[in-house]
């Protein structure tokens, strides 16, 4: 099932950000065309830039099993889960891309920008927001729980960028992190850092 948006939308649903307090949160997941309590049965994923595509989609048990087997064991620690997640998000982006015509998504946006099957940080934010969260409710993450998705510049100080995001739990520090899939191809692990670290115009060498 396909949901377009009109193309009017495309640059508002970009720029479109609200703060809370002193972070940016991009104002695209609470859209009633996706879904805000995802399970593998039901979920959202968006593509097209903007999320001007919007696919409800489910996985079958194969497909689930693929993905839960990078939890297996259960990680001693919040570092070894991290791994974990990014190889479970790499895992949902290459059984999704398949689904959904994006398997050849590029990384950024700029040199792919209008290609068939290209995401932009909107729609890869929106994206692994729900995969953390489905890893969530599946009751796979121990060491770490699923926040809103970030943003970072608002044009006067830098161009807009969002990530998916998660904070640290059960340990003292309860540090923030950025889970950045924008900066890979489709498929690949996504880079998981300290948000203050993220928000500071961190990107990969």
């Amino acid at each position: 099932m396909l949901t377009t948006v009109n193309h009017k939308y495309l640059i508002l649903l970009f720029i479109c950000l609200v703060t809370f307090g002193n972070h940016l949160y991009a104002d695209i997941f609470v859209r009633d065309d996706i879904i805000t309590d995802p399970d593998v049965n039901h979920f959202s994923m968006c593509h097209a830039h903007g999320c001007k595509v919007v696919e409800q989609l489910s996985l079958n048990d194969s497909e689930w099993q693929q993905i839960a087997r990078h939890f297996h064991p259960t990680a001693k620690s919040a570092e070894d889960e991290r791994i974990q997640i990014a190889n479970a998000i790499a895992e949902f982006e290459q059984i999704i891309g398949d689904k959904t015509g994006t398997a050849n998504d590029k990384a950024g946006l700029f040199a792919a920008m209008g290609s068939p099957g290209q995401l932009d940080c909107i729609d890869e934010s929106t994206n692994t927001t729900t995969y953390l969260l489905i890893l969530d409710k599946q009751g796979l993450l121990k060491w770490h729980q699923p926040m809103d998705h970030v943003t970072r510049g608002f044009f006067i100080f830098g161009w807009p960028h969002s990530s998916g995001a998660m904070i640290e739990k059960n340990t003292s520090e309860a540090t923030e992190f950025a889970v950045d899939s924008w900066f890979e191809d489709n498929g690949k692990r996504p880079h998981i850092i300290p948000l203050s670290q993220w928000r500071s115009g961190w990107k990969p060498n």
